[in-house]
């Protein structure tokens, strides 16, 4: 009878039989590190990780809300405010400035004094989603969207005129000047 040697726990009941050593080969393990290699520059080289200064950061966000506005109101100059320029937030808690973001609204009436409340906040939504935005939530004729590269915003709709806010952060971006 072949003895089988078992592992026992501190009270001395077996648990389980020992595994056989399951080692991988040489050349196995040199696979293994070129596709670890592989998949992380292919990561490193991901179009979206490209770093932005502030101004590009603000500028693409700026440029988005615009033509959010306007694919929903065809004709619009929709105006824009930097509300905070260059805000911390970097570090464990967000208050370092070795990384900035800003804050920004884009605005604009619509010329068409026909549409609703409704169906503007409708079509944003449906714009949002087409522009590749991940809508967060949507409440009262406002919804909360994130999207890669762009950073996050809150798109509303009023009435009494009917228009389109866009209030948002850029991404967060490094520093510069830190």
């Amino acid at each position: 009878m072949a003895s089988r040697k078992l592992r026992h726990s501190f009270v001395g009941i077996p648990l389980e039989p020992e595994q056989p050593d399951m080692t991988i080969g040489m050349p196995y393990r040199r696979t293994l590190a070129i596709l670890a290699l592989l998949f992380g520059v292919t990561a490193c080289t991901d179009e979206s990780s490209t770093a932005m200064t502030p101004e590009q950061s603000r500028q693409t966000l700026i440029n988005e809300a615009k033509a959010i506005i306007q694919a929903v109101l065809p004709g619009t100059e929709p105006r824009v405010v930097v509300q905070t320029k260059d805000a911390p937030c970097g570090g464990a808690v967000g208050t370092d400035h070795s990384s900035v973001e800003s804050l920004i609204n884009v605005h604009s009436d619509a010329v068409d004094k026909s549409l609703t409340s409704e169906a503007v906040f409708n079509k944003v939504v449906g714009v949002l989603k087409q522009r590749g935005w991940t809508i967060n939530y949507t409440q009262n004729y406002v919804a909360g969207a994130k999207r890669k590269g762009f950073g996050g915003i809150s798109a509303g709709v009023g009435d009494s005129p009917v228009g389109i806010n866009i209030s948002g952060d850029t991404e967060c971006v490094t520093n510069p000047d830190a």
